[in-house]
């Protein structure tokens, strides 16, 4: 089960940094016989597989960014001991550029308002420091309502509904919070399949607002209410060559918000190397020094221009000339944006 697998490995890191934590603690290098009594849990049994486990358990200490050293000890123990200077572990202090910080909080409010993550108390955290240490943010980041979180209701129960009224080919209306405008939309929609991508529930469905099959994200959803007239009989069939998968594995510049239309992006530097990785469906050739020239259609060229801009200098949008308008009009709004 992946929420087994998820709960394994979390206890399997908290077990490894409790290690960390005490040999740190100790006032010299210790040897394996120390560890072993400390952890009994962890090295007790037979003591070639307690030396095997804290063989693979090293590795993976030095893959947290543990500076695990060695040192002989006194003849007495015949052994090396085993420390972590504490001072290796710290990371160097982080000086960003006013226009770094304010890439870092966009993305980081983003995250915290409008998504539901485990580790969203700790992106709390981590951004009040930075309103607090960086300099050249705008001045609303250093409001208090700035870092709450989106109200929206729970992802797990609002799920549950939809997969029941999915499963009984229910009609669900919908409040969707539309990203441009900021707005709730509501709509009814026919659920033909679910799944997850990246990490996040979607839903595709026909859309009666749009007239047409679309893609949704959970995360979105600000309320959803499933038809109750007649309970028993379904609102809609879903055609048998309905494929969630297809939808599943979309990337943003696929979806149909236009007819297809040809596009061309330009790779340098290091994405050259892993330039059909990032558009698998592209035809891509080699140009001078190496660059990589990505030829595509697609269906929603602003969704390519935002991943474009996301890549970095490194990736540039050369056709058509609509999407390098787009380009120049969202990098405008971010300095707007930044001005006081």
């Amino acid at each position: 089960m992946p929420g087994a697998r998820r709960k394994r490995k979390a206890t399997t890191e908290a077990r490894l940094l409790g290690l960390a934590s005490w040999i740190l603690s100790q006032s010299g290098p210790v040897g394996r016989a120390r560890i072993f009594e400390a952890f009994p849990d962890d090295y007790g049994g037979k003591l070639d597989a307690a030396e095997r486990k804290f063989t693979r358990d090293k590795d993976a200490l030095r893959r947290l960014g543990f500076n695990l050293e060695t040192e002989p000890l006194g003849r007495e123990e015949g052994q090396v001991g085993y420390f972590i200077d504490a001072r290796s572990c710290a990371l160097p202090a982080i000086d960003f550029t006013p226009d770094e910080a304010a890439l870092l909080w966009t993305a980081g409010t983003s995250a915290l308002r409008f998504s539901t993550h485990p580790l969203q108390d700790d992106l709390e955290s981590a951004l009040r420091k930075l309103v607090a240490g960086a300099r050249g943010l705008p001045p609303r980041a250093a409001a208090a309502e700035e870092l709450v979180p989106e109200a929206q209701p729970s992802q797990e129960k609002t799920l549950g509904k939809l997969i029941d009224a999915w499963e009984r080919r229910k009609r669900l209306r919908v409040g969707y919070w539309r990203v441009a405008t900021g707005e709730v939309v509501e709509r009814e929609i026919d659920v033909y399949g679910w799944a997850s991508r990246r990490g996040e529930w979607i839903f595709v469905g026909w859309c009666h607002l749009r007239e047409a099959v679309r893609i949704f994200y959970l995360s979105r959803v600000r309320t959803l209410a499933v038809n109750g007239k007649r309970p028993q009989d379904p609102d809609y069939e879903v055609s048998g060559d309905f494929d969630i998968r297809r939808w599943s594995r979309q990337e943003i510049w696929d979806y149909d918000v236009h007819p297809p239309r040809p596009a061309t992006v330009h790779f340098r530097g290091t994405l050259a190397r892993i330039a059909r990785q990032l558009l698998p469906s592209a035809q891509v050739t080699t140009g001078a020094d190496n660059d990589r020239v990505a030829c595509l259609e697609v269906r929603n060229l602003r969704g390519l221009v935002r991943q474009a801009l996301a890549w970095g200098p490194d990736a540039e949008l050369t056709e058509p000339a609509e999407g390098r308008a787009m380009a120049r009009e969202i990098l405008a709004s971010i300095e707007d944006w930044r001005a006081p």
